[in-house]
């Protein structure tokens, strides 16, 4: 297969990494160079004759638009491939995207199958090239994925229990705790908290969305420049641990809606039970543009 210079760009180290690895195991022999925004992209087309652009949209310095604003007009770039990834998914945004002339689009969060199966349609559509035709590309099994994520996370997967080993005593969920799920489920307590302990305030709500598909409407119990806790009601299925998401947070003063990238950093059931309808949910941030943090501090002063 034709080795192609790729380059990734994202102001998120977390999502450039996840793009990163898929390629290098989907495209072994593929050069691969990465920049932070759209100037320093700008930067290396200017000096390195690149094959595929995969990057995202909002960024500092410069947007996703305005590089591949740039890129359609200059001579070299008028049909190099260039897939949007992005959390603006919004119909008049993606409009936007096809005018300026990119080749495909593809919305966070997302999940690796996704990306690879996009990334393979473009490569094939444009330049004919399928990962079908490399022979020393095999499938990647869901265990080495996980594998693969939690050692991105600078973690390790967890072994399973063997069948003697006893499970672990399982936490009762505090009054507390019941009471914020009660809050977002719109239902009374079945036991009163005791009168000593009350309920921690609601701090708002904020809408996350998984890349596995999944959407969760959460009452945050803490919310910081790091992460988020919060509760939300269980609906379909549950997300994974160091599973992408995208936090939505909306400072409506401003009129600005913030897009933050994430990932899903802790689990736990409310319920004492197997198939427990509340769930706590922790995400940590992987963002770094300023504009976003700017939204998300202007959010955190209103709530905490």
């Amino acid at each position: 297969m034709k080795a192609l210079n790729v380059l990734v760009v994202d102001d998120a180290a977390f999502i450039r990494d996840l793009v990163k690895k898929a390629i290098r195991e989907m495209y072994p022999s593929f050069n691969i160079q990465e920049a932070v925004d759209g100037r320093k992209a700008q930067d290396i087309l200017k000096k390195t004759a690149i094959d595929v652009v995969l990057c995202d949209w909002e960024m500092p310095e410069m947007s996703g638009l305005e590089l591949i604003t740039w890129m359609r007009e200059d001579e070299r770039y008028l049909k190099t491939p260039f897939m949007m990834i992005t959390s603006r998914g919004e119909r008049d945004h993606v409009i936007k995207a096809v005018t300026a002339g990119v080749s495909d689009y593809i919305g966070k969060p997302f999940t690796r199958e996704h990306f690879v199966s996009k990334v393979d349609k473009l490569l094939t559509k444009h330049l004919g090239i399928s990962m079908e035709d490399n022979p020393a590309v095999a499938d990647v099994s869901e265990k080495s994925q996980d594998a693969s994520v939690a050692a991105l996370m600078g973690g390790a997967p967890q072994a399973k229990p063997s069948p003697q080993a006893k499970p672990a005593a399982k936490e009762s969920p505090s009054p507390a705790s019941q009471g914020s799920a009660a809050a977002l489920m719109g239902n009374p307590l079945v036991d009163k908290p005791a009168p000593t302990k009350a309920a921690p305030k609601i701090k708002g709500i904020a809408e996350l969305r998984f890349g596995s598909g999944g959407t969760a409407k959460c009452v945050i119990k803490d919310i910081n420049l790091q992460e988020m806790s919060g509760i939300y009601k269980r609906e379909g299925n549950v997300p994974q641990l160091l599973e992408q998401a995208v936090l939505d947070i909306v400072d409506q003063d401003a009129g600005q809606v913030a897009r933050i990238n994430c990932y899903v950093k802790m689990l736990q059931a409310v319920e004492n039970t197997a198939d427990a309808s509340t769930i706590k949910i922790v995400i940590r941030y992987v963002d770094d543009d300023p504009v976003k943090m700017d939204t998300l501090s202007r959010f955190i002063a209103k709530v905490r």
